[in-house]
């Protein structure tokens, strides 16, 4: 059998110090802002704060077809600001198609080997990957952003101290998108989502609680359909089940996954109904996408460079071996705002909703599965095979 190489592509690129001059820029001292787009987001350190040291080398470890948009495109915009900002290297090294345990192992070994001092990756493949060889470079650290190192069939999970790991809370980012739907007007939702898994159920489980909240503000009583589709070969198949849903009076469905949201567009244009994205912000596919409830990855990783950088090059600690999970405290998830297209829901009462949660005068539970659900009255909850 021919076996699968990966496609490695360490591109360097050197920056300089002086600051980019991009707009969005955000003083860490300075009063908190609530986040609207994530993609201008630049960290800008504390007037009186001790100067990096600079010149160290920044990888990123990602599959060559995601970062040209999503996530890793935005971790790399990320690391390519804060190189930028702070007189860092920022080089990426990819693997190509064929993706596999294999490739994103080589692709972590490329960029260790390159004299990054740091190699930041995300996602399930790279999690598999650094479980295997994260103890074989004692001089190199990781980020590892939306999962921890756990072996391929699940049965160990281990961290080393070289290596640090970020989460976010999907259940505040859902509540975000179930009040914004709720106020906006929209009484009849639907949630898809691929697999019961932890993560989707915080979304699910969030846009559930905020539902609830908008309607006992407004006095409504909302319902709210769920579905978990499992791996289904046609994704015609989802399509179709969403255009009934939308035909039998579902007005907006939250849809959890790249494949999901590209089934809900097709059913939205055909319908004319509305679409909420998750993970990042995809405002941009079309008019019928009514918001995106999103995890700030842009923010967040040059965030984590600077505290590991201001620490001399490794991780704290708090930090080290450890997982951090991100959400209102520090402004990580949010909704998008590169296209607002909420009529009642203004952002004015996104902002005011956002401070009575970063305040805790409004609480989001964590819900890791289906079989225990918040205390939501005004939300009848059907959910579907």
């Amino acid at each position: 059998m021919k076996k699968l190489i990966a496609l490695l592509l360490c591109l360097s690129l050197l920056v300089s110090l002086a600051a980019c001059g991009r707009g969005g820029q955000t003083t860490e001292t300075a009063a908190f802002t609530v986040p609207l787009d994530d993609a201008s987001y630049v960290y800008q350190a504390a007037d009186d704060a001790v100067p990096l040291p600079g010149g160290a080398s920044i990888a990123l470890a990602a599959d060559a077809a995601g970062i040209e948009s999503g996530p890793d495109a935005l971790l790399w915009q990320g690391i390519q600001t804060f190189a930028a900002n702070f007189g860092y290297t920022a080089q990426s090294c990819l693997y190509g198609e064929g993706a596999s345990l294999a490739t994103a192992e080589d692709a972590l070994r490329a960029a260790a080997q390159s004299g990054a001092a740091l190699v930041v990756c995300r996602g399930e493949a790279m999690a598999k990957a650094l479980f295997n060889i994260q103890a074989n470079y004692p001089n190199v650290h990781y980020l590892l952003f939306d999962n921890e190192p756990h072996s391929e069939d699940y049965t160990s999970y281990a961290t080393e101290a070289s290596v640090h790991c970020v989460l976010f809370r999907e259940e505040q980012a859902g509540y975000l998108a179930g009040y914004a739907a709720v106020a906006e007007g929209y009484t009849a939702l639907g949630f898809v989502g691929r697999d019961e898994l932890p993560g989707i159920v915080r979304y699910c489980t969030g846009f559930l609680q905020g539902a609830n909240a908008a309607a006992e503000r407004q006095g409504q009583n909302v319902t709210l359909r769920v579905w978990y589709t499992g791996d289904i070969g046609d994704p015609a198949v989802v399509t179709q089940r969403m255009i009934d849903w939308f035909n039998g009076g579902t007005g907006l469905i939250l849809a959890d996954g790249d494949a999901l949201m590209q089934s809900a567009l097709e059913a939205v244009n055909q319908t004319g109904a509305k679409a909420f994205a998750t993970g990042w912000d995809q405002n941009a596919l079309g008019e019928r996408v009514l918001g995106s409830a999103i995890q700030c990855y842009n923010a967040a990783v040059q965030r984590q460079l600077y505290k590991f950088f201001s620490g001399n090059s490794t991780w704290s600690q708090q930090d080290a071996g450890q997982t951090e999970r991100l959400g209102y405290t520090d402004g990580s998830v949010a909704l998008a705002g590169s296209a607002w297209r909420f009529n009642n829901f203004t952002q004015n009462d996104y902002e005011r909703l956002y401070e009575q949660l970063r305040n805790s005068e409004l609480e989001v539970e964590a819900y890791a599965d289906m079989n225990t659900l918040p205390d939501t009255p005004l939300v009848t909850v059907t959910v579907e095979n």
